[in-house]
């Protein structure tokens, strides 16, 4: 076989890695595991004293609470900055991961296990989402209460915020646990995704480079 050939066979076999763990991502995408729920499209928040509501069960989302039936979490803009509001039906069922019952929310690191052993804040304080207003990736642990299971389920939420006071605020995606156990905090599949197509991107990238260079040299 020619080098030109062997050198082709190499980076084909390389893209044929590249666009397997694609399509591994893309599974990722859907379910973790068979009991854990992914939803991975991004939601914008509005800035306003309205922002967004949002069904953690279901995915449906709204600008108030009576046009999304069961919703769990509104992140908002309470007038100076990011402040998180949760369903309180039934009562205790509802919350973020924080450091006491009354604040501040925690940032959690991948790792983080959300349970029914974390402590849960439901305030609405801006001051208690200091960690999650600057620029960044940022994830927020929650409980909600699932109205087909009648139990409360666990999970984490990924926030990306560009500005200083939490907005413009995107919900990239969440995942919960839908027996009630625990979960483990993991990077959302979405981020495996843009890994993977990086990936295929730069090989095919290498593969133009290669050909561009053999058409130069044979003239």
């Amino acid at each position: 076989m020619s080098a030109a050939k062997l050198e082709l066979t190499h980076v084909a076999a390389r893209l044929g890695l590249c666009a397997a763990a694609l399509a591994c991502a893309a599974g990722l995408a859907t379910h973790a595991n068979a009991a854990v729920v992914t939803f991975s499209a991004p939601i914008p928040v509005p800035s306003n004293f309205d922002g967004v509501y949002l069904n953690l069960l279901t995915g449906a989302t709204g600008t108030s609470g009576a046009s999304v039936p069961g919703w769990d979490f509104n992140p908002y803009n309470s007038g100076t900055a990011l402040s998180f509001f949760w369903n309180g039906t039934p009562a205790g069922s509802s919350g973020g991961v924080a450091g006491t019952t009354t604040g501040p929310y925690l940032d959690l690191a991948v790792g983080s296990l959300v349970s029914s052993a974390s402590t849960f804040s439901a305030v609405t304080s801006s001051a208690q989402t200091a960690a999650f207003q600057p620029a960044g990736t940022h994830l927020l642990g929650f409980r909600f209460y699932n109205e087909n299971t009648l139990a409360v389920n666990y999970g984490y939420m990924t926030l990306v915020s560009t500005g200083s006071n939490g907005f413009p605020l995107t919900i990239a995606g969440w995942s919960y646990e839908n027996t009630g156990a625990a979960i483990t905090v993991v990077p959302e599949p979405s981020s495996w995704l843009m890994l993977s197509m990086g990936g295929l991107a730069l090989g095919a990238l290498h593969l133009r480079r290669q050909r561009r260079e053999r058409r130069q040299q044979a003239h």
